[in-house]
């Protein structure tokens, strides 16, 4: 799972790809106990959206809507809910889509 958080060295936003191991208890109240968590990766936001912008081609299409896409997001690139609307936008630039009802995007007609 992607997470976004600022570097401590040059105050840039930056993310990491993060492994968590839980363990989750059964009881009448579930409980979940964090086991460890690793950082398997870490990019800039750029970096990110470039990668995402390279793999999406093949997911995305005239009239996709906001929220299929926010689903491939989390679902194929494990990146959090609360972050998809900032890759959206940045993916909306960088396609040249627009999105009239802030619903479905289309790409902009040559």
């Amino acid at each position: 799972m992607y997470i976004k958080t600022i570097c401590p060295v040059c105050g840039e936003p930056v993310c990491h790809d993060l492994l968590i191991r839980e363990k989750v208890k059964l009881s009448k109240v579930p409980e979940t106990e964090i086991i460890d968590v690793q950082v398997l990766d870490s990019c800039t936001v750029d970096e990110l959206s470039h990668e995402v912008l390279m793999s999406l081609s093949r997911y995305v299409y005239n009239g996709i809507s906001t929220n299929e896409l926010c689903r491939i997001l989390k679902d194929k690139f494990r990146i959090l809910e609360r972050y998809c609307c900032d890759i959206v936008q940045r993916l909306k630039i960088e396609l040249d889509m627009y999105c009239p009802d802030r619903q479905h995007l289309y790409f902009v007609a040559p």
